[in-house]
């Protein structure tokens, strides 16, 4: 959520947040901006630096927010210092280079405790302003998440964040402003999904939830590429870890597996071609004894499939054309 630069408007995010944690989700927060007397060119838009002199102040606002989310119910589970450093439109916004996170991370990083700091959020998931961070021991040390968006970019792995045991989440992106029913467009989210965990993110964040284009509809119901979105999150929980899957023969054809944390063995494969494609499973001894399938497509939103049995180590099943399966094992 947004960090209003204004304690003023902080009272707006918290019914939304109190209920995002009554049902177990995690709350984090993004700044826009800082207040504008804290910038080099005192406006809360078009960019501008954070003044050196105001670091304390800006973290002291930070952590003001921090607590009084706290105080309402709905504590952060992290924190970003700057949403979108690189972009500077004529709404909030603010300029971060790499040396400037690392000048106040070497300055004030200490002061956040046990909070959680995420740091980057560049427009496309820029590592040229997150490495300097991660090269900088004392704002290494101080960093807990690498976040990027992928707007003009593509998932990416980043090595250099994984080699430093940085989360790597990608906080903000939607494919495209057509409507959320739209198909196969929603499939895209998928997709996208697929390629982000591909590339070893540890999250996956929509922009705006409840929109036209969004995973929920304006009118509150689940959207096609929220059912797209559910084939994952649904079933690949909090605490998973994705394992080593080798892909289809078929170029239309992507597959991911993961280990959750109750031991089952979750398969998600995405088809973005015309014909049904069959996928023939080989597991490791003891794996799964048979698989639940689950599909969203044109006609189905998470519709059950059927069960597969595993007769030695081995199972067939076709996904349908466009569509996103997600094979759950016993």
């Amino acid at each position: 959520m947004r960090i209003d630069p204004s304690s003023s408007g902080w009272a707006t995010q918290v019914p939304t947040a109190t209920r995002v944690h009554a049902l177990g989700g995690l709350v984090f927060a993004t700044p826009w901006t800082p207040p504008a007397y804290m910038k080099s060119n005192n406006s809360l838009v078009n960019g501008g630096k954070l003044l050196t002199n105001y670091y304390g102040a800006y973290t002291q606002h930070l952590l003001d927010f921090a607590n009084y989310m706290s105080g309402k119910g709905a504590p952060l589970y992290a924190i970003s210092l700057q949403n979108e450093p690189d972009w500077h439109p004529d709404y909030e916004s603010a300029d971060w280079s790499g040396s400037d996170f690392v000048n106040y991370l070497v300055s004030q990083g200490s002061k956040f405790g046990s909070l959680k700091v995420i740091v980057g959020e560049s427009v496309g998931f820029n590592f040229s302003i997150t490495d300097p961070v991660l090269n900088n021991a004392t704002a290494n040390q101080a960093t807990s998440i690498v976040a990027g968006h992928l707007y003009g970019a593509v998932p990416r792995d980043y090595a250099l964040a994984r080699s430093k045991g940085k989360q790597i989440w990608m906080t903000e992106h939607y494919t495209d402003n057509t409507d959320g029913n739209a198909w196969p467009s929603a499939l895209g989210v998928a997709s996208e999904l697929h390629a982000s965990m591909a590339a070893n993110f540890n999250a996956y964040i929509w922009w705006y939830i409840r929109r036209s284009y969004g995973l929920i509809s304006e009118n509150g119901a689940v959207s096609k590429r929220g059912y797209a979105m559910s084939q994952f999150a649904r079933f690949v929980r909090p605490g998973s870890v994705r394992v080593g899957a080798t892909e289809p023969p078929y170029s239309d054809v992507s597959v991911t597996a993961y280990r959750t944390p109750d031991n089952k063995l979750v398969v998600v494969a995405v088809n973005t071609g015309t014909g049904h494609q069959r996928l023939d499973l080989t597991l490791p001894s003891g794996t799964a004894t048979q698989f639940a399938k689950y599909s969203t497509s044109s006609t189905l939103n998470v519709g059950f499939g059927g069960n597969y049995s595993v007769v030695n180590g081995k199972t067939s099943l076709y996904v349908d054309p466009q569509s996103v399966a997600t094979l759950v094992g016993n």
